[in-house]
């Protein structure tokens, strides 16, 4: 069993990710607000590498909240989920697409 993990930004996509892993017969997710660096330091003035950083994000909206969203998967539904993700999101590959990652999981209590 994976913990997929999908950090995105554009949350107008959340729904329709979540039709399509309940389609691929994932089930079970959650999804929750989440804030990136960019966000984090945009009012931060007092430390010395705030400017260094704010010129490595630029392009970032420092407003914008994403979604995280949180999957158990089965291991034999793994690239399905992935599928049914990339299906919506597109390629991310491209800047601030969105991060997609698995981590195994060595025990699960609560998940059917």
């Amino acid at each position: 069993m994976q913990l997929l993990f999908l950090i995105i930004k554009r949350t107008e996509l959340v729904d329709n990710i979540m039709k399509a892993l309940a389609a691929a017969g994932v089930h079970g997710g959650t999804v929750i607000d989440s804030v990136g660096m960019a966000k984090s330091i945009s009012s931060m003035d007092n430390l010395p590498t705030i400017g260094f950083l704010r010129e490595m994000l630029k392009g970032e909206d420092p407003t914008k909240k994403g979604k995280t969203i949180i999957i158990a998967v089965e291991d034999d539904k793994v690239e399905a989920a992935k599928k049914a993700i990339l299906g919506i999101t597109g390629d991310l590959t491209k800047p601030n697409a969105g991060v997609l990652f698995g981590v195994p999981i060595s025990f699960a209590l609560g998940i059917n």
